[in-house]
């Protein structure tokens, strides 16, 4: 078994994503791909990529095995899995609402990492939120680790339970971040703003309030207040925001995403 190389089952978004934070931080030269789609293939130029078309015998020459298919896809892999796989290698899997003991059962495995990646991951921007089980070798640990870290930034948990909560927030986050903004634009318009001034004026608000909040020693309360003027335009939106009780919305929407991670996890099971 090669102790470099890398599996890839399933080769979407946040597959590829994860591929290419490695290829910049030169973690590993040998990559083996696993997915139905060929044409995938075409927009890599690393000649030490084998692609494959199905799961086969080639993948028990890889110390990790990074699962990235869909959650539904999941049971459609497990008897490949069993037949090729070994308790010698790593199962690394980022489907939302598998558990690791699900990924054990289905796949009479040990070794499992779970992993809660988000889509800045393609831009090496991402948050990733991970745990291991206690059979992973610390090579593999911290070679997850370095892979996650390639992608942006990640955070080691105890816990299970805090990556199906972290799944509400940074998982979903985006979207939910995208849905803000999406409305922030509409709004715009709808004042009399044409929508490229819009996206451009909110686009470059939200990066520049996220990145003044990354570097800041200050606390959240502490950088709205800056922007706030007494009887001003911050605070009449501010306090608009108060009356619709905005804390509670925000609450149930995100208990929405982990009340759905749950069912999937029962779905799957």
């Amino acid at each position: 078994m090669d102790q470099n190389k890398i599996t890839f089952i399933g080769f979407g978004n946040m597959g590829s994503a994860i591929y290419n934070g490695m290829q910049k931080s030169k973690l590993t030269n040998e990559v083996l791909i696993v997915d139905m789609d060929k044409k995938k293939l075409l927009d890599l130029k690393n000649t030490s990529v084998t692609f494959l078309n199905k799961i086969e015998e080639k993948i028990s020459d890889s110390k990790l095995i990074w699962l990235c298919v869909k959650p539904q896809s999941f049971n459609e892999i497990t008897k490949d899995l069993i037949k090729f796989c070994t308790n010698n290698q790593t199962l690394v899997s980022i489907m939302a609402g598998v558990t690791i003991n699900q990924i054990k059962k289905e796949t009479e495995m040990e070794k499992i990492v779970r992993v809660m990646p988000n889509t800045p991951a393609q831009i090496s921007k991402g948050m990733s939120v991970w745990t291991n089980t206690k059979e992973v070798e610390k090579n593999d640990v911290d070679m997850v680790q370095n892979i996650l870290n390639s992608i942006g930034k990640s955070v080691r948990v105890d816990s299970e339970n805090e990556i199906e909560l972290a799944t509400a927030l940074s998982g979903s986050g985006p979207g939910f971040i995208y849905k803000f903004i999406e409305s922030m634009i509409k709004a715009g318009k709808k004042i009399g703003l044409s929508e490229t001034l819009s996206r451009e004026l909110v686009t470059e608000t939200f990066f520049g309030s996220a990145s003044l909040l990354e570097v800041s020693d200050k606390e959240l309360e502490e950088l709205k207040e800056a922007v706030t003027s007494p009887g001003g335009t911050t605070e009449a939106g501010l306090n608009f925001l108060d009356k619709i009780d905005i804390d509670n919305i925000v609450f149930k929407m995100i208990n929405s995403a982990v009340s759905r991670s749950k069912e999937l996890s029962k779905k799957i099971n």
